[in-house]
């Protein structure tokens, strides 16, 4: 009966909710037919501003190439010296005119990129006219053009010696007698150089090539395209039909929002777009009719509203059908999530299970000098919460008696409690007496060693005195309430934490010491047996891990530690030492012999094995032990795997397929650690070392071969001509074929 509730209940809610979104659905109808009608129009808006805007640098790279065809006219100076003889009296007038003719010759592929008719040179002194075609006074140039009315020609005349007219779009049609005519674009030459030049170079921009690159730009019979320059007055205009007057003060006078505004013309709506070139700050006006701009909402309206009308139909029977049928798989559904909550709470436990585990490990590679690398150990102080600012090291290691008759000091037996939660009131006990946080690693039973710091500033023996005081309270505090007895060894401080495992050492050997009377021994204050060398078998263990690792710095440690002990702390004999290089002798031979021979490698194994023939001492074991250690760390060089990809990248950046992937294949490593490795040790991202050798290769080829331009992107390894010169351009400025010019000049 439970279940059938709830299922029915289940069965309300679901009623309820596919009711409650259907009728959400229709109030939102009305609004996002709103909302969306004016989205289209706004996107239809926007992309007639993006069409403008592609269409005004368009005209403004054919302006740039015209100011690059002027800079290059500019620089013969067979024409400067040319453009400054008065008249053509000079006997070498007209012969300097013809060689300025065929230089003029070269630039006719550069004529038929543009939007021109043509384009000459007028020098103003001589009041000549040159081109590649002709040279003649501008009267008979003038004359000879059959549309130009010759009463103009004072007018013209003025106009071509006046530099208020240079860069303006002069409109030939009042010489024609045209309302939609050509025009001519007049650039001063003595703006190229340092030298006075006395000319100007005109292009006769052709209106229907004009045209052209607007042609993207509906205007709807109605509408226009309307230029002023930087001055604000009337650069160009163009129409489909005649338009009638435009108002050019209503279009400067609009107030528009990212380049959109509107006006009324003859009660029609006219839409206005805006935008103005970078190159030389002309604005354009776009003015289309808003009707004709915007009909494709009316079909747009029509599709949504069928779409409505459908979606709500469809509403209704998924009310009915969904209902009934998703039930049973949503109440399954609901089951299926209780029980993976349950399993996930589960894993949970087994993860905060297992946390003492993993912090047992840390601990033990900490203190048995397993951390093979500053990063290993940085992470493992931060998982186990360790502050190395400022501190220093030690290590107590602590050994309890909690079994009865176990242990005899002199005559009399030890008697301890035997209970089974000793350990619960051993770790209270230390929570309880060391303050600050201390970490517990256990490397046996009744065996307790507590990694210790201290403020690195105090003295190692007040830092020393300060743990032996509360290690008695410890020891009185466990021995009147339960009857367990403790001793404890304390090892030497150290701000390292990487070398930890000396104090372990230390304290695990000094623990050995302690006695009824002295509870707690510091290994600084032992004194050495020397008839006995200190060469431990957990130091040959140490030794051997650090050399197979490659870890030079732990190394030099664990010598620095043979050499304390054995000729610091205590003087042993020779026979002592002889025995003492014997097994560190006897530990770099078995690690020798670990390492296969090979070309790589033969020279410097042949070298170490010559070494083992020389007399030994302790210098001579340092030295094969760091021989070894360099070996097993050039297997795992990081910057000598990069040098390699470098070197790769080198032999093949003119391979299009050369990526990530292709260079992880080859090296035989995953594409995330190959970037990140990458980025690290040269700085810099592959995608742009690549495209940098890639450009670089390309300026050689441009500035020391005759390669031919168009193919220059195959040959350093592009697909696409115009990814090339997109790249090329952003890095130097110029395009290729510029540089080649400059090169060549």
């Amino acid at each position: 009966m439970k279940t059938n509730s709830n299922n029915a209940q289940f069965m309300f809610r679901m009623v309820f909710s596919y009711s409650t979104v259907l009728i959400i659905l229709l109030i939102m109808g009305v609004n996002l037919y709103n909302i969306s009608i004016n989205n289209v129009r706004s996107d239809i808006r926007n992309q007639n501003k993006l069409m403008l805007q592609n269409a005004i640098r368009k005209l403004d790279a054919d302006l740039t190439t015209m100011d690059a065809l002027a800079g290059q006219v500019a620089s013969n100076s067979k024409l400067v010296t040319l453009a400054n003889k008065p008249d053509n009296k000079d006997k070498d007038y007209y012969l300097l005119a013809s060689f300025v003719k065929d230089d003029l010759s070269v630039f006719i592929h550069t004529e038929n990129l543009l939007p021109i008719d043509n384009y000459f040179i007028y020098l103003q002194q001589s009041g000549y006219v040159l081109s590649y075609s002709q040279f003649t006074d501008m009267e008979s140039y003038y004359n000879s053009k059959r549309m130009f009315m010759p009463e103009q020609y004072d007018d013209w005349l003025n106009k071509m010696n006046d530099s208020d007219y240079n860069r303006k779009f002069i409109s030939l049609g009042h010489y024609m007698n045209k309302t939609n005519s050509s025009y001519l674009y007049m650039l001063p030459l003595k703006n190229y150089t340092l030298r006075d030049i006395p000319a100007v170079i005109c292009f006769e921009i052709d209106i229907n090539k004009l045209t052209r690159i607007y042609s993207d730009l509906n205007l709807f019979n109605s509408g226009y395209l309307y230029a002023t320059n930087n001055e604000g007055e009337e650069a160009f205009v163009l129409t489909e039909n005649d338009t009638g007057e435009i108002s050019a003060d209503i279009l400067k006078n609009l107030t528009y929002k990212d380049g959109l505004s509107e006006y009324e013309q003859d009660n029609n709506e006219m839409l206005v777009t805006y935008s103005d070139s970078e190159y030389n700050k002309w604005n354009y006006y776009l003015v289309q009719p808003a009707v004709e701009a915007l009909y494709s909402l009316e079909q747009y309206r029509d599709i949504f509203v069928f779409i409505i009308c459908l979606a709500l139909s469809i509403g209704f029977l998924l009310i009915l059908f969904l209902s009934k049928r998703n039930v049973k798989p949503m109440i399954a559904l609901n089951n299926e999530l209780k029980n993976t909550i349950t399993r996930q709470r589960s894993l949970q436990m087994i993860v905060d299970e297992q946390k003492p585990i993993i912090q047992q490990s840390y601990l033990s590679r900490i203190m048995h000098g397993g951390i093979s690398s500053l990063k290993e150990l940085d992470y493992a102080r931060q998982y186990l919460s360790i502050s190395t600012d400022h501190r220093k090291f030690s290590i107590l290691y602590i050994i309890v008696y909690v079994n009865q008759y176990e242990l005899q000091l002199e005559n009399s037996a030890i008697i301890g409690p035997n209970t089974e939660n000793y350990d619960e009131i051993i770790k209270f006990a230390i929570g309880k007496y060391f303050k600050e946080e201390v970490h517990i690693y256990q490397p046996a039973e009744r065996e307790y060693v507590l990694l210790l710091s201290n403020e690195e500033e105090e003295e190692d023996k007040q830092a020393s005195q300060k743990v032996k005081e509360v290690f008695k309270g410890f020891h009185e505090y466990l021995m009147d309430s339960y009857s367990i007895w403790s001793f404890a060894g304390l090892g030497n401080w150290d701000s390292d934490l990487m070398v930890t495992w000396k104090s372990y050492q230390q304290a695990n050997e000094v623990v050995n010491y302690a006695t009824k009377d002295h509870i707690v021994k510091t290994y600084a204050c032992i004194k050495r047996d020397t008839n006995v060398f200190y060469y431990p078998m957990e130091l040959a263990g140490q030794l051997t891990n650090f050399i197979t690792i490659g870890n030079e710095s732990q190394v030099l440690e664990i010598f620095k530690v043979i050499r304390h002990e054995n000729m610091e702390e205590q003087s042993q004999s020779v026979n002592m030492m002889k025995c003492l290089f014997s097994d560190i002798k006897n530990t770099l031979f078995k690690i020798r012999f670990t390492i296969q021979t090979d070309e790589k490698n033969k020279d410097e194994l042949k070298a170490i094995d010559a070494m083992f023939e020389e007399h030994m001492s302790l210098k001579l074991c340092e030295d094969i032990a760091l021989s070894l250690c360099r070996l097993y760390g050039n297997k795992c060089s990081r910057s000598q795997l990069i040098t390699n990809i470098k070197k790769y990248i080198l032999d093949n950046y003119n391979d299009p397929s050369l990526c990530l992937n292709k260079i992880s294949d080859e090296f035989l490593i995953s594409e995330s650690y190959f970037s990140y490795l990458f980025k690290e040790e040269t700085g810099e991202n592959f995608s742009t070392y690549l495209e940098r050798i890639r450009m670089e290769q390309a300026v050689q080829l441009i500035k020391e071969s005759d390669i031919n331009i168009s193919n220059l992107y195959q040959e350093i390894g592009y697909n696409n001509s115009n990814t090339f010169r997109r790249a090329f351009k952003k890095i130097y400025g110029i395009s290729p074929k510029t540089m080649r010019d400059v090169t060549n000049n």
